[in-house]
């Protein structure tokens, strides 16, 4: 049962946070700026562009830095995407772009404070938080468990979070939480200013943390309502969820925003986005299979497909043996956590079980698939064509050529003559 909370949240608690997040959303409506090529984010230019616009910005003087550089920008961008406000889409030439979702128009059409906790409950229980965390087993609830019993205006220096005077990562390698809930509007803080240069990897950027009134409430809450039972990507991680069937039988939990009700105005929380389920795209998939720029492959499958259907035709297409384990690294990044895996593999999710048309897959999405952990077989594939409604294949389909395929093994003539 969450504490009672006599505090009343009011408008100028949240005006900040959702002025800057639909700044944010105007800019990608009117501008549709093309993604990056590399790490599908904003490009530099609309980066600085945008920067310039918002309450928390960064001192930039040119755009020359990338879009995890401007923390709040980067964490907008994933809330309207995690958020499912908009979706990544690309056109024939291979550009992505932000696209708005049904989601967007019921976020428009929310109160200030529904859009308010909106945003809080996705970055609660969306965020990956374990790309922003180096170290530390939890140190989000510790920080947010010290803010609930501080008193707000505090000044919180250097170990009031982790209990040492000496070291407290809060204010350096995981200072990015307390920027993050400054956005949010839980604290605010006095950031330590170095000459150009001059700062360390390590070294503290923050000299003090001061929670606000509205911030000391929404923690109370929110050390209740802890981050290892709402984080989905935690709960993925330390191994729930990857059942299907217990997903299934679990019992309708309560949205986090209701949680939120007693310490807004009577009334006010009412609505939320509804999480956009996934819809089956019904079509043929067309993607180009690399393994360097004159050796390639088109294979075009059915929506009704795996990836673990891609997998053999892949080793079909390059003559492979199919004798390891393999993954697809879905964002591109070798080893990254977005990824589905040989049926063999120790953890899931796997390969055949990550059906085509429900992976909201875009046009121009560039995947890794890497085969043989040992020999490290890297193919870069990207989706080149998604006809809907057309004539589904009943196997998958290579439909272009390029190149000879390599041997997959040395043969032991080459080894002599490597020998000699």
């Amino acid at each position: 049962m969450t504490r009672k909370i006599n505090y009343k949240a009011d408008e100028q608690d949240i005006t900040v946070t959702l002025n800057d997040f639909i700044k944010f959303c105007n800019f990608i409506d009117k501008k549709k700026p093309v993604l990056s090529k590399r790490k599908v984010s904003l490009g530099k230019n609309d980066l600085f562009e945008l920067n310039a616009k918002l309450n928390f910005r960064k001192d930039f003087s040119a755009p020359n830095y990338q879009q995890e550089s401007y923390p709040i920008i980067d964490l907008m961008f994933k809330l309207a995407v995690s958020g499912k406000l908009y979706r990544k889409v690309g056109d024939p030439k291979g550009n992505v772009y932000l696209e708005t979702t049904t989601g967007k128009t019921e976020f428009d059409a929310l109160n200030s404070f529904e859009k308010y906790c909106f945003l809080l409950e996705t970055f609660w229980t969306q965020y990956d938080f374990m790309e922003i965390i180096r170290w530390g087993n939890n140190p989000i609830q510790e920080i947010v468990e010290t803010l609930a019993k501080s008193p707000y205006g505090q000044q919180l220096k250097k170990g009031s979070f982790s209990g040492r005077a000496n070291y407290d990562p809060a204010y350096s390698y995981n200072s990015i939480i307390i920027q993050y809930f400054s956005y949010l509007g839980i604290c605010t803080f006095i950031p330590i200013l170095y000459e150009f240069n001059k700062r360390k990897t390590y070294d503290d950027i923050i000299e003090e943390v001061i929670p606000t009134e509205f911030g000391v409430n929404i923690c109370k809450i929110l050390t209740e309502q802890k981050i290892t039972d709402w984080n989905i990507p935690w709960l993925e991680i330390h191994g729930y969820y990857n059942d299907e069937e217990e997903k299934e039988n679990e019992p309708e939990i309560v949205p986090l925003f209701k949680y939120f009700v007693p310490m807004f105005p009577e009334g006010v929380l009412s609505n939320t986005v509804n999480d956009e389920t996934k819809k089956l795209a019904i079509g043929r998939f067309t993607f180009k299979v690399s393994l360097e720029s004159k050796v390639w492959r088109k294979i075009r499958l059915s929506s009704k497909h795996s990836l673990g259907d891609l997998h053999l035709a892949i080793q079909d297409a390059f003559e492979f043996d199919n004798d390891h384990l393999y993954s697809f690294f879905m964002d591109g990044k070798r080893y990254s956590k977005n990824a589905y895996h040989s049926p063999f593999s120790d953890e899931g999710p796997y390969a055949y079980d990550a059906i085509i048309g429900e992976l909201e897959l875009y046009l121009g999405q560039k995947i890794l698939y890497l085969f043989d952990y040992g020999d490290s077989w890297q193919f870069a594939i990207q989706l080149m064509k998604i006809e809907e409604d057309e004539l589904l294949p009943e196997t998958p389909e290579v439909i272009e050529i390029i190149g000879d395929a390599p041997e997959q093994y040395e043969s032991y003539d080459d080894f002599e003559e490597d020998e000699e």
